[in-house]
């Protein structure tokens, strides 16, 4: 419901949510890792269905996409085995500060608006280089890639609506070679619970992708009756309390 009233990706939703719960019963290491994998997967339903409908509402560039294609496939597969060469306390911190970064950025930022005169055709190279590394970052954390690559995107001559379209059929293929990343990175992994596929734990991915998909409706239908802006902060506060449960998990 919070996705559909503030349009916020599910990942800032489940990711700390997952990483507190998992955290009850494993190490702090494997259920940052178990969240993050559970969290891509199931960020692959929303992310393919909000993609057809962008299709259909004609905001996705397809050049644009085909650009974004490789650098986030790399950029998704890699950052699993990234994350599970890292030592458990770095790997904290580093979720943790970018829970952080997403939340302050979501109290004191502006609406982003597309005013650059820079066309993307000419910036291939710093595009694909620049997705390929917010893929690695994103994916380690778990979150969705376009919480920084929309603001990024805004650097070009681009309407903002195909930057949010293209951004959300970007994030398809992100999450979907994310979460085969997490499946093959932690496919010979000891201590995770039955029922699990490589870290993607798969009785709360069935739950997680049915009950948004139900409930991101109903969310967009409160969203004209909450006020949005304190909701916006509430949210922001809890990912901060998130942040730093996560940071001082043994």
């Amino acid at each position: 419901m919070l996705v559909g009233v503030l349009g916020t990706g599910s990942s800032l939703v489940l990711l700390p949510s997952l990483a507190l719960i998992f955290g009850a019963t494993l190490s702090s290491g494997t259920s940052l890792r178990l969240a993050a994998g559970t969290t891509m997967a199931t960020m692959a339903v929303g992310a393919i269905a909000g993609a057809i409908a962008q299709h259909r509402a004609g905001h996705i560039d397809v050049q644009l996409f085909r650009l974004t294609v490789l650098p986030y496939a790399l950029g998704a597969l890699a950052g699993p085995w990234v994350s599970r060469l890292l030592p458990t306390t770095v790997l904290g911190i580093y979720v943790s500060a970018v829970i952080c970064a997403v939340a302050l950025r979501m109290l004191f930022s502006r609406p982003e608006q597309s005013e650059s005169d820079r066309t993307y055709q000419a910036h291939r190279l710093e595009i694909s280089l620049t997705l390929v590394l917010i893929g690695i970052g994103s994916s380690i954390a778990g979150i969705a890639s376009g919480i920084f690559a929309i603001p990024f995107l805004t650097r070009f001559s681009i309407p903002m609506r195909t930057v949010i379209g293209t951004s959300t059929a970007s994030a398809a293929v992100y999450s979907a070679f994310g979460a085969i990343g997490y499946v093959s990175a932690g496919w010979s992994e000891s201590g995770l619970p039955e029922g699990h596929l490589g870290f993607v734990y798969v009785p709360a991915f069935a739950v997680m992708a049915v009950t948004a998909l139900i409930a991101a409706p109903i969310g967009v239908s409160l969203a004209r009756s909450i006020d949005e802006r304190s909701l916006k902060r509430l949210f922001a506060v809890f990912l901060l309390i998130a942040a730093g449960a996560i940071a001082l998990a043994k």
